[in-house]
């Protein structure tokens, strides 16, 4: 059979009406981290030991059985997943939410800030463009506060830009061996969003952008050992996969990845500004 070629002029089309398409064999990123995503918008399966699985972002609602097949393949139940912990509420990175409440109780986490700035937002309207479910989060990310799970540290960043509360996640992982691993995960350096037409029509202040620009600055000064991106587009995750053995995380360890990745979503946001901000 034909390997039907997804390109970004028809990826969202495929992932919403023709899922199978946008499908991706799940792979290990670090230790206790597997990616669980599509080729198109990532999710990300912690495995926490005792305290159960942990997920990063769940993709739109139409790829949902695609999510927890990757799960039972990797070995895993996703009716065990406890915490579901949320980048930002774009319904292509929480759409499934619903879904896996449903099949597992997890708790739902996101930032204050999104929820009350953004998804209550009368003029942000994507019901048509992801169509699912309501809810509400459980629980609000404490900036500050470690999340401890197995092996796993937690650190939730706020990182307004994409949305007023996107969520970065840097989580300490423990190899083989005893060794720390940091792996991080930007919540969102789409700069699709931070355009004068977006926030003319949202009412959402301009004035994102430029903290986008300087959290790229800030957020360099994290030590990461294993950088993958929230959308496989946006950096060559999928390039590096071992494909003989797609347990192997170790293609991923690259400490000059972060910096490297910051600065190059940071030009994208610079060229957006060159065009007639007033930071007034």
């Amino acid at each position: 059979m034909a390997q039907i070629k997804i390109t970004p002029k028809n990826i969202v089309d495929s992932a919403m009406n023709r899922p199978w398409e946008v499908a991706c064999e799940p792979f290990r990123v670090a230790p206790h981290i597997y990616y669980v995503g599509n080729v198109w918008v990532g999710a990300f399966l912690l495995d926490c030991g005792k305290d159960g699985l942990s997920i990063i972002d769940c993709s739109v609602a139409s790829t949902f059985y695609l999510l927890t097949e990757s799960i039972r393949k990797l070995g895993f139940d996703p009716a065990n997943i406890r915490n579901i912990f949320l980048s930002h509420g774009h319904g292509d990175h929480d759409g499934a939410v619903p879904y896996l409440m449903n099949l597992s109780g997890a708790t739902v986490w996101l930032s204050r800030e999104e929820d009350e700035q953004f998804r209550h937002n009368d003029a942000i309207d994507e019901k048509d463009k992801f169509p699912t479910m309501g809810y509400e989060p459980d629980k609000y990310y404490q900036w500050g506060e470690e999340i401890k799970l197995g092996k796993l540290t937690i650190r939730p960043v706020l990182t307004p830009g994409h949305t007023p509360g996107t969520t970065t996640f840097f989580i300490d992982d423990i190899d083989e061996s005893g060794r720390k691993l940091t792996w991080a995960m930007h919540g969102g350096v789409g700069v699709n969003t931070m355009t004068h037409e977006y926030f003319q029509k949202t009412g959402l202040p301009e004035s994102l952008i430029k903290t986008f620009v300087e959290d790229c600055d800030r957020l360099k000064a994290y030590h990461v050992d294993i950088c993958t991106p929230s959308h496989p587009s946006h950096s060559d995750m999928l390039q590096r996969v071992n494909e003989e053995d797609r347990h192997d995380y170790t293609p991923f360890i690259d400490e000059n990845k972060w910096e490297a990745f910051l600065e190059e979503r940071k030009g994208f946001a610079m060229e957006t500004m060159s065009k007639g901000f007033d930071w007034k």
